[in-house]
């Protein structure tokens, strides 16, 4: 299991972290640290994981681990303070309370947890996804707006980023307008619903 592997450390200017495997720091601030949990982890049901920042270290946790685990990027909405879905319209453009994303409308969801993707164009871990080709997840997901079916036109890596999920969903034309729950489901695994302002 991951907790009999070997630790490794991966430093960056002040922050490293110790993981069963070979872990990718790709973002570090004195609150936050973003580490990719390898693709080589995968099956595993646990990894051991230690957080060291400048001189001071966390205790050894043991992080449980699944290949499949849907959820969307969030952020607070400034002003209202609400919390929203982190997504794109088609104009690239952040979908807020004023910035809804019309009905009928391709929305870019980001995501995490949508699991394997095709062996065959899968990046390294730590390095980021191309644009082309295009890393498509193995297994689609389904995902609603508002309780109404919504197409999936891509599941897969987001291009440029590392271990950053894509949705491209059409947002369904009957949904009601306002503050509308988006539930993403992938292996029979559902997410929380996350708040996507509709037009």
């Amino acid at each position: 299991s991951g907790a009999h592997r070997t630790l490794h450390s991966f430093p960056t200017r002040r922050a490293s972290v110790l993981i069963s495997g070979p872990g990718r720091l790709h973002f570090v601030s004195p609150n936050q640290v973003n580490v990719q949990i390898p693709w080589e982890l995968a099956g595993l049901t646990s990894a051991q994981m230690k957080v060291s920042f400048s001189n001071l270290a966390s205790v050894l946790y043991t992080v449980p681990l699944n290949d499949y685990s849907p959820a969307c990027f969030e952020y607070t909405e400034a002003g209202t303070n609400r919390l929203l879905a982190a997504a794109l319209d088609e104009n690239y453009q952040l979908v807020t309370s004023s910035n809804a994303v019309a009905r009928s409308r391709v929305v870019q969801l980001y995501v995490n947890g949508l699991g394997p993707v095709d062996d065959a164009t899968r990046p390294s871990s730590g390095e980021p996804a191309p644009a082309q080709p295009l890393i498509w997840t193995k297994v689609k997901p389904t995902v609603t707006i508002g309780g109404k079916p919504a197409s999936v036109a891509f599941n897969g890596l987001a291009p440029y980023n590392v271990g950053l999920y894509q949705l491209n969903v059409v947002v369904p034309a009957d949904v009601e307008v306002g503050v509308q729950p988006v539930v993403i489901t992938v292996n029979g695994i559902a997410s929380k619903a996350a708040n996507l302002p509709v037009r």
